[in-house]
């Protein structure tokens, strides 16, 4: 197993691409703390998953965009699990809107939680990392981050900047073993992406060379792998898995 006898904390866990990587880590052997701040059923739901495979599993409500949400997190992680070992920023949002149509507050609630959110829990759980002199920080950003985007400018920009957090904490946390990436996912299938247009979809799917969109368990796997010592040498990196869609 790849992460076996690991504790991975997944924010925004309780659905989409966050219950995927929670799943399976827990297929590879690690415990999972599902963070979620709406869908307590559907968090439950992933716990209870989790436990079926044979592994421990706890459900947090947290906004990651509150410092004290967060650090109300952190003390009920160590109570139960006494540290994280895998810190997987999935926690996302977004609004369906042109720059000159969005408030102020929907601009600051994105990179309120897509990038302050990123780096709360980041700043949270690096301790007990730095510590232990090992760790894992894979935070999910976005294709769009480097093809940009002709609507949700305040999501690019968000994502835009994960990729930025993520190089400066790879280089302040090398030297306690720990390492950090990014994984930028093309169209994933998800309840985020299911009110899209068939016609929406199908322009979409003319720009992916593999001719499918993503799936969730596509960025599962890469994070699993990234969360292992098979990638104890890749840090401060971006893996994109867009099938093609865009190349680096």
């Amino acid at each position: 197993m790849l992460v076996d006898k690991k504790v991975s904390l997944v924010t925004g866990a309780s659905r989409g691409i966050g219950k995927a990587i929670a799943l399976e880590m827990a297929r590879e052997g690690a415990d999972v703390i599902v963070n979620y701040n709406h869908s307590n059923d559907k968090a439950i739901e992933v716990t209870r998953a989790i436990e079926a495979l044979g592994r421990r599993a706890l459900a947090i409500r947290a906004d990651v965009s509150k410092a004290d949400d967060v650090e109300e997190m952190k003390r009920l992680v160590l109570k139960e699990f006494g540290s994280v070992d895998i810190l997987i920023n999935n926690a996302g949002t977004h609004y369906h809107l042109k720059s000159w149509e969005m408030e102020q507050s929907e601009w600051s609630r994105v990179l309120g939680v897509n990038l302050d959110g990123v780096f709360l829990c980041s700043k949270a759980f690096s301790g007990e990392m730095r510590a232990k002199k090992w760790g894992r920080i894979i935070n999910i950003s976005s294709i769009v981050a480097f093809t940009g985007t002709d609507h949700e400018a305040h999501y690019g920009a968000s994502k835009a900047a994960v990729v930025g957090l993520t190089k400066a904490l790879a280089l302040e946390l090398a030297r306690f073993n720990i390492t950090v990436n990014a994984i930028a996912p093309g169209w994933v299938e998800t309840d985020m992406t299911s009110a899209v247009t068939e016609d929406e979809k199908r322009k979409a799917l003319e720009l992916v060379p593999l001719g499918r969109f993503g799936r969730p368990e596509d960025i599962a796997h890469a994070s699993v792998f990234l969360a292992s010592d098979k990638a104890s040498f890749i840090t401060g990196q971006t893996v994109h898995i867009n099938g093609g869609e865009a190349m680096f």
